[in-house]
């Protein structure tokens, strides 16, 4: 048991991130400084638990990221301790582990906690981990319900209130993980209550009652709490410590009209994008595979544990291990719920709950397949190879999170000495949590269609922050190293971000150009936008299409103002420029015209569901030739 806990513990500190990473760190970072919800600080409906116990550790901690990564260690230690115990339990007929189910315990403990969703995500400032410490602890109170009493219930209750104060969306499962475990205490009393004593002719059923024999069972069964008082003993401690974070999460949102309001309104916005266009045109073998296979890392790794897992089921069912239930339920339910709601970008974490289902069953496998052959050893064996592999696969990842900051920490420490202050900064989507949280309060604009300049006629220099490398002339790119797991274990964002000077000619969007990204802005099949010439009397616009257009190429037509129309041929991989002559004006309105565009998602590239077709990737606007 210890030498699992200093295996965890040595993983989290070994993996310890020098920087904030993600886009959730940063919300969550931001509610531990100032918890409202309205201003997704951090995302409704709120995470309150985990905020609570943020600022509970940021005076130690010295600031909301040290404070939310320690929290999230201490969580996976105790964690790995409820797990061992709660496995245990589960295999254990009477509910009380003997050494060898132990051993079995600690095992499947360890393939969860060193697993590759865990190995990258267990020490970050996210609520994954405190929510699953709050789950295991859940489960073991639940797998003490079967000998215990009003304190095991009101455990059971306690622990899964905490858990969806940490993460509201596990609501869906544990209400019947609760259930399930109060349904096999009580099935499981009710057994014993009915059962009679058996008299061999060497011990009466006094004797049997005092070495805790058959008897014994009835006896204690009959002096337990009945399973109406447990219900209510459960109910309510739940209801003490929801009540607890929940209060402070109604108050920060206006009143409980506002909350139900935010939720409703935030339970739309899931339902759109992740339930919706996230999910473009993912088939429903690449759905299962992200949220199912993609957890374990490749097929190397990711076969060998799903056949042991359905191993371990088949062998639950023969021993008609009832106790297992609730855990089960809590995986089967949450994973059903990931995999009809969740955006599969986030698969790896969204799929957590239902690995520890797995992670059970794969060691039961494991340890039934090693009794066949009549070699136990193998079963530990066999588990130390899976870690192993588990390390091998994530360490290039950990290696850069634990040496080098994140690539949007290395651009915003390299704006605050290389941008000039005039400077107007454009922001990716993306990145605007962390521009928010990190140019140290730079005014900056989201670089989204509808707010497209910098500006008209001023000569200020303008920056666009995107996630990607730069392609602007000029940009400069941050990144960390790609490996395999970057593909199966993120969502593939913040690996790579870059600074990129704008072109000097300045332009506002009419309708068809879409948002700034890194070289180029996209426009559709018909788009205008209108220049600030500021009196210069040519303009050149720079179109092409990129490596991976359906097209070799389009024709484009480009029009200023009242001109005749000058036609571009734009060729895939290729830069194309159309020079026009504009009339000595402030501004001068373009139209573009394309033979041809294409939807990204139809043709499965992705799951953009614009009409694209052609790249605007420069603008210049001068008086010589």
């Amino acid at each position: 048991m210890w030498a699992g806990f200093a295996a965890v513990a040595l993983a989290r500190l070994l993996s310890l991130p020098v920087s904030v990473w993600e886009y959730d760190e940063i919300l969550f970072m931001r509610g531990v400084e100032r918890f409202a919800p309205l201003e997704h600080r951090p995302h409704p409906p709120g995470y309150p638990l985990t905020i609570g116990l943020g600022k509970l550790l940021a005076p130690i901690a010295g600031d909301s990221f040290h404070a939310l990564v320690a929290v999230s260690v201490i969580a996976s230690l105790v964690g790995y301790l409820a797990l061992a115990d709660v496995f245990a339990r589960i295999l254990a007929p009477a509910a009380v582990p003997t050494v060898v189910e132990r051993r079995q315990g600690v095992v499947a403990a360890l393939l969860f906690h060193l697993s590759p969703p865990m190995l990258l995500y267990g020490p970050l400032a996210l609520s994954d981990a405190p929510a699953l410490c709050f789950l295991a602890l859940a489960l073991a109170a639940g797998a003490r319900l079967l000998n215990g009493g009003i304190g095991a219930a009101v455990a059971l209750g306690a622990f899964a209130a905490g858990a969806v104060g940490c993460r509201p969306q596990l609501a869906v499962a544990v209400g019947p993980m609760v259930a399930a475990a109060w349904i096999v205490a009580v099935v499981k009393r009710r057994r014993e209550a009915t059962s009679s004593p058996v008299d061999d002719g060497l011990a009466d059923s006094t004797a049997l009652a005092a070495t805790g024999g058959p008897a014994g069972d009835a006896s204690r069964a009959a002096r337990a709490p009945r399973a109406r008082t447990l219900a209510l003993a459960a109910i309510a401690g739940y209801a003490v410590v929801g009540l607890a974070w929940l209060i402070p999460d109604i108050e920060a949102s206006g009143g409980p009209i506002h909350l139900i309001k935010l939720v409703r309104r935030q339970a739309r916005l899931v339902a759109a994008v992740d339930a919706g266009l996230a999910r473009g045109a993912l088939g429903a073998g690449a759905l299962v595979a992200r949220f199912v296979a993609h957890p374990w890392g490749p097929k190397q790794l990711s076969i060998p544990v799903l056949l042991l897992a359905i191993a371990g089921l088949v062998e639950l069912a023969r021993r008609r291990c009832l106790a297992a239930l609730p855990l089960l339920l809590l995986a089967i339910v949450d994973l059903a719920f990931a995999l009809r709601v969740m955006d599969p970008a986030d698969a790896v974490r969204y799929a957590l709950p239902s690995l520890l289902g797995v992670s059970f069953l794969a060691v039961v496998g494991l340890y039934t397949l090693a009794g066949s052959v009549r070699l136990r050893a193998l079963a530990p064996l066999g588990a130390a190879v899976l870690v192993a592999g588990f390390v091998l696969y994530t360490f290039p990842i950990l290696q850069e999170r634990s040496t080098l900051p994140s690539p949007p920490v290395q651009a915003a420490r390299w704006a605050a000495t290389h941008l000039p202050p005039n400077a107007q900064v454009l922001v990716a989507p993306p990145l605007v949590p962390h521009a928010a949280q990190l140019l140290g309060g730079r005014a900056f604009t989201e670089a989204d269609p509808g707010l497209s300049a910098p500006g008209s006629t001023e000569a200020r220099p303008a920056f666009l922050l995107a996630d990607g490398p730069g392609g602007w002339p000029g940009a400069v790119t941050f990144r960390w190293p790609g490996s395999e797991g970057w593909g199966k274990l993120t969502r593939g964002y913040y690996r790579v971000v870059s600074w990129n000077p704008l072109p000097a000619c300045r332009f506002a969007a009419g309708f068809g150009v879409y948002g700034w990204e890194p070289g180029w802005r996209w426009l559709a099949q018909d788009a205008s936008l209108r220049v600030f010439t500021g009196g210069a009397r040519r303009l050149g616009i720079e179109l092409g299409l990129p490596p991976t257009s359906p097209f070799a190429e389009v024709l484009v037509d480009v029009q200023a103002g009242d001109g005749a129309p000058v036609q571009v041929r734009a060729l895939r991989g290729r830069r194309r420029r159309a020079s026009l002559e504009v009339p000595a004006a402030p501004a001068v309105d373009v139209h573009l015209h394309a033979d041809r565009a294409f939807v990204p998602v139809a043709g499965g590239l992705g799951t953009d569901q614009r009409g694209l077709a052609v790249q605007l990737l420069g603008c210049e606007v001068s008086n010589g030739r």
